[in-house]
């Protein structure tokens, strides 16, 4: 193991201590402070990173939970009668030796069901390492989400992988990230060059470049339009009905939107990548359920 692996795992190790000594609480505010440089002010939430990190903590979260394991969303999404957007997929799987790889199509990606990271690209099976992937996906399934002792609604997602149709390399897709507030989709973050480590854009509905980044992700060029972006917000509106703040992710592509995921506490809750403006703005219109 490299050297950052092992420091990895020795706050992962680390964090989990504080969590199970200090309270859950106190170890996602120490967590905030340490790994990401904000505040977290989780007995009297202002700031959007507050409230989402209080609803974290402070509510039920057995829909989030189903909704957040990339399995059974899809159903979720296909009560919702928007079941045309989801990606054919194959599986899920508890164990990695189940897989039947041969039944798979020619390009897919292999995923976790429980945790952001977890994905194994497979442009070309004639091309894939077989024993590669599925120690890839021995190690997903043994394993807790890393950071679930901060983020506990991964905590009631099953540990499972499955496959979906490869729909494109890391440099050929943009994300666009529906962040929506009481039902409302407000803004949208877009990811790109992903191979290139990642870059970011903010807009607005109209599609408006709008201010709120900081750090060195924050995108210099402008990301076109989508064509199906009226189609995309009314989609993210129907997702987002159920949640004072989720996160819809959706992909354009050849004429059509394709689900990708929802997410309740986007990097951890806190998004470091938003100024403490930002934040502080969005705090304001969020309203949650059980403080006010």
């Amino acid at each position: 193991m490299s050297s950052l692996g092992i420091a990895r795992n020795m706050y992962r190790y680390l964090l989990n201590a504080e969590a199970s000594i200090l309270g859950v609480k106190r170890a996602k505010e120490l967590d905030s402070s340490l790994r990401f440089g904000r505040k977290l002010e989780l007995s009297d939430p202002k700031t959007l990173a507050d409230k989402i990190c209080w609803i974290e903590l402070n509510t039920d979260q057995t829909l989030a939970a189903r909704c957040t394991d990339k399995w059974a969303v899809r159903g979720y999404v296909a009560g919702k009668g928007l079941a045309n957007l989801l990606v054919p997929a194959y599986g899920p799987w508890g164990r990695a030796e189940d897989i039947d790889v041969d039944s798979l199509p020619q390009a897919f990606a292999l995923k976790a069901t429980h945790g952001c990271e977890m994905n194994y690209l497979v442009p070309d099976k004639r091309a894939l390492d077989v024993d590669d992937m599925l120690d890839h996906a021995h190690k997903w399934l043994s394993e807790d989400y890393p950071r679930a002792c901060v983020e506990p609604h991964y905590k009631l997602v099953p540990h499972r992988v499955y496959a979906e149709d490869f729909i494109g390399g890391m440099n050929e897709i943009i994300d666009y990230k529906f962040h929506c507030l009481n039902g409302e989709p407000r803004f949208v973050l877009t990811c790109s060059e992903r191979d290139k480590g990642l870059k970011l854009n903010l807009y607005d509905l109209d599609w408006n470049p709008i201010d709120g980044l900081q750090g060195p992700m924050k995108n210099d060029k402008q990301i076109a339009r989508p064509k199906l972006l009226s189609e995309m917000i009314d989609a993210a509106k129907c997702l987002s009905a159920d949640f004072d703040f989720v996160r819809v992710d959706l992909y354009e592509s050849d004429g059509r939107i394709m689900f990708g995921e929802l997410t309740f506490s986007p990097a951890c809750g806190v998004m470091e990548y938003y100024s403490d403006g930002f934040i502080a703005r969005w705090g304001r219109e969020l309203r949650v359920h059980g403080l006010e």
